[in-house]
């Protein structure tokens, strides 16, 4: 008996066991379908298309908990308020509470561009608009179009688009817009339900949010001339075809003959469309003219540096203060004066010992500025300029070695590596300004017969910095050369000696190299071609300057892949210009080719670029991937 219960028990247990195991998540839990689908308005209060209007605030209803993405961004309220409506997040509905007085007898819009989305898997509701008048009807016009950046020729994205039925050119500094719109990530933009009107129409980089132009310190684009709007009737016819086909059938002598007898339907749509709906607005920014000193620093012991707010011909001059110096010092005399390439910083290297031993010096320095009308005036500045050396490291012990007095080398930067470019100069910089008397000491050697031989080449000074210079020569193709400069053979203003220099490098052969020739046509400006690479950080490898149409080439090419644009230069100064809101001046037209031209070594390939064409740019970040991408994407996987 007791053999049997201990049996059945075990039976029992195994069985429950069992169950238990079969019926235990061994795996993680899945989850259900993505959910993809948005949110649904159900109920909007008042109704959008409303008129009389009266309230303070609008409720919009959800089928489901919505959130806000970036509504502070991308809700427009048009026409604007000076105090904008607050939008706020109430579960499953969205309210709008306006904090100004609305207009009497005027329809506004709400856009909410993409905004509100779902509160699960962010599923964006769309672009999505609400429409109301306080008067007894709805303004029904419209205008649309497309900003875009006209250097880069990309689309811009967030700028916000002005209409103005007032079309004097200063309102748009002083006043609000009749209409608002933004501009989405293609740049296009649109704005409904305006009145029948003429307007000045321009596009701004609203980032004070105030919907106010602030010359040439906002970005800006504009419509030369005034636009008005139009409405026509428009026609269209659309064929529906049938949901089932009827056949007919027939016994002939040579057997059954079927014919299809069922007929589509053409349907006629008459609508009327507003617009116009294709405004281009190229933007830009414009050239600031606000001139002042940004900021003034001694960095090093022997220099003073001035840094202003824009690239200019400054009239800068320093005067010592301090009656200990005014009878060892000469004020005509004391430093060397140094521009960047930018023209926006000048450096002053201090020449006499008595000054640049002082740590704190004080000057007068004299400088343009503009002034609130907007001239440019010379201003006197007295400005206190400090150095101090920095400390030795705390704890370190001096050795009997340390009595040695290391010797300090003046630096030099010598652009060449192992190989050299047929046509590419060598650049020489100094941390410090030279006596060039010292220049003498550089030797070239290029390699005949296995002996190293001093060449001749010439030296050029550059034009504003005074511590470069270009070393040129007419390099011989696969020829090794060697630069050298023997230690102490060249020296700084301030004593400072180089070490020995050496440098062995090779240059190109001829078929490393490839040619890109661009046939120019149909030029009615100078034309600027520039060979670039790079999509989102575009690095200018070559510039060519051409009067009208002709061939363009660009030589001494490395194998790889180039682009090219143009600049319609419309003045022929040899460089881009800018627009001017004010003088109606609009910046010149920049083209893309859209072409990436493939280059091999030993080859040349030709392309013809048409100035009188439009050409796309393809927007970089919009590219999809390449071979190259989708094996890197599968690596990481």
């Amino acid at each position: 008996m007791n053999k049997f219960f201990w049996n059945g028990f075990c039976f029992v247990a195994i069985i429950v066991a069992l169950i238990i195991y079969a019926c235990a998540n061994r795996g993680y839990p899945q989850g259900g379908e993505k959910d993809v689908t948005p949110p649904q308005v159900i109920k909007e209060v008042p109704e959008s298309f409303s008129t009389n209007f009266k309230g303070k605030q609008i409720d919009i209803y959800f089928d489901e908990y919505v959130q806000l993405k970036d509504i502070n961004k991308k809700f427009v309220m048009s026409p604007p308020m000076k105090k904008k409506a607050r939008v706020s997040l109430r579960g499953k509905y969205v309210r709008v509470t306006f904090q100004d007085s609305l207009k009497p007898n005027t329809t506004y819009t709400l856009d909410f561009a993409d905004a509100i989305v779902d509160n699960n898997e962010g599923n964006p509701l769309g672009f999505y608009r609400y429409v109301f008048s306080t008067g007894p009807q709805l303004d029904s016009m419209e205008l649309g179009g497309q900003v875009i950046d006209m250097q880069t020729q990309l689309p811009v994205l967030g700028a916000t688009v002005m209409f103005y039925q007032n079309t004097a050119d200063s309102v748009p500094l002083t006043d609000l817009p009749s209409y608002v719109a933004k501009t989405d990530s293609a740049g296009m933009f649109r704005v409904t339900n305006i009145k029948d009107d003429t307007y000045r129409v321009m596009a701004i980089d609203d980032a004070r949010g105030n919907y106010l132009f602030v010359p040439s310190e906002t970005k800006v684009g504009f419509i030369d001339s005034l636009i008005q709007t139009i409405s026509f009737p428009m026609t269209v016819y659309d064929t529906i075809h049938p949901d089932t086909t009827v056949v007919e059938g027939r016994r002939t002598k040579k057997g059954m003959e079927f014919k299809v007898v069922s007929k589509d339907t053409i349907v006629r749509r008459d609508f009327t469309m507003f617009g116009p709906t294709n405004l281009f607005i190229p933007m830009f920014d414009e050239e600031k003219t606000q001139l002042y000193l940004v900021d003034e620093a001694r960095k090093e012991r022997e220099r003073l540096d001035f840094t202003f707010s824009i690239p200019a011909e400054h009239q800068l001059k320093v005067r010592l203060l301090g009656l200990h110096l005014l009878d060892k010092v000469s004020q005509d005399d004391w430093y060397i004066e140094e521009r960047s390439a930018g023209r926006d910083t000048i450096q002053l290297w201090i020449k006499d010992s008595l000054v640049y031993k002082i740590d704190s010096l004080v000057a007068e320095a004299s400088y343009l500025r503009t002034d609130s009308l907007g001239k440019r005036v010379l201003l006197a500045d007295t400005i206190k300029f400090y150095y101090k050396d920095k400390p030795e490291p705390k704890g370190k012990r001096k050795k009997e070695q340390d009595s040695i007095p290391v010797i300090k080398f003046m630096e030099i930067s010598a652009g060449v590596g192992s190989t050299m470019d047929l046509n590419k100069n060598i650049t020489l910089e100094f941390d410090r300004p030279i006596v060039e008397d010292g220049l003498k000491n550089i030797q070239l050697l290029e390699m005949v017969d296995s002996v190293l031989t001093p060449v001749d080449f010439n030296l050029k000074h550059d034009s504003l910095k005074i511590r470069k210079y270009y070393l040129e020569y007419k390099w011989k193709p696969e020829t090794e050369y060697r630069l050298s400069i023997d230690s102490m053979g060249i020296y700084s203003i301030y004593g400072l000696y180089n070490n020995k220099l050496v440098k062995d490098f090779k240059t190109k052969a001829v078929e490393d190299y490839g040619n890109i020739i661009v046939n120019v046509s149909e030029a009615t400006t100078p034309i600027i071609l520039q060979l670039y690479q790079g999509d989102k950080d575009i690095k200018v490898l070559e510039e060519r300057t051409i009067k009208g149409n002709g061939k363009v080439v660009f030589d001494y090419l490395g194998e790889g892949t180039y682009m090219i644009r143009a600049i319609l230069d419309r003045n022929g100064n040899g460089k881009w210009d800018t627009g001017n809101y004010l003088k109606h001046l609009q910046p010149e037209e920049v083209k893309y080719l859209p072409t990436e031209i493939k280059l091999k070594k030993n080859f040349d390939v030709e392309q013809d670029f048409d100035m009188s064409k439009t050409y796309k740019r393809e927007d970089p970040s919009k590219r999809k991937n390449t071979e190259g991408d989708k094996k890197r994407n599968r690596a990481n996987r």
